[in-house]
């Protein structure tokens, strides 16, 4: 009998930053359904969190120890298993997309059902407007932003929760800043109003990149923007 294909999340640095400094990164995982082994990072997520001077100059230090401690726990993308190394070079070398995130997506190639998580607005934006037309084609309706990752767990673990930490973290995100103004005090029909104009409008810029429904792994709708 062939087993079940696993079901993998890719996930860039940008988004464990910032889930890191909101301490929501293990309850995505929990709200999505899946282990630790179903996250894949860049090899080089932990060195950069200890050495880039823009991330320690815009998270606290403990954010950044969360998030090294994550990088610590995923799992690695292995470059040598790319079977299409050009694809990765023109990736790598276009306007919008930046090393890592062209390794994310190459990392892909070798995945029957993935899905991609960033919190870079450019780089979607950047590939939606490219001329990788294989890349998008299997990017379709795979990439989960932010801010539905940040609904998605609102509706998994409870508003209060969410809002508090959000409320106490790092000012790393201008749209969840934004969706969180009155911090503790913010009304969820307030927060949630623009976490989705912020989906919707980027939903606008890039086409069918973004998902449509964020589905733990039984196959249960958590999260519509249409609801």
């Amino acid at each position: 009998m062939r087993s079940k294909s696993l079901l993998v999340y890719f996930t860039d640095n940008d988004l464990i930053l910032k889930l890191a400094a909101y301490q929501l990164f293990w309850e995505m995982v929990a709200s999505l359904n899946v282990k630790e082994d179903n996250i894949r990072i860049l090899p080089t997520a932990g060195k950069v969190f200890s050495s880039s001077q823009k991330i320690s100059r815009q998270f606290k230090p403990t954010s950044i120890e969360r998030a090294k401690q994550i990088a610590n726990q995923c799992k690695k993308i292995d470059e040598t298993s790319i079977t299409d190394q050009l694809e990765l070079q023109s990736l790598a070398s276009s306007d919008g997309i930046d090393v890592g995130e062209a390794l994310l997506v190459a990392a892909t190639q070798t995945e029957k059902d993935f899905y991609l998580l960033t919190s870079d607005k450019r780089f979607l934006k950047a590939l939606a407007a490219s001329s990788f037309h294989q890349v998008k084609q299997r990017l379709n309706k795979r990439a989960i932003c932010l801010e539905q990752v940040l609904i998605h767990v609102i509706n998994f673990t409870g508003y209060e929760k969410v809002c508090r930490r959000i409320a106490s973290a790092d000012a790393c995100d201008q749209v969840i800043s934004e969706a969180f103004s009155l911090g503790r005090k913010t009304p969820q029909q307030d927060a949630v109003r623009v976490l989705n104009e912020a989906i919707q409008q980027l939903r606008i810029k890039t086409g069918n990149l973004l998902v449509d429904a964020i589905l733990t792994s039984q196959c249960s709708t958590i999260y519509s923007p249409d609801t």
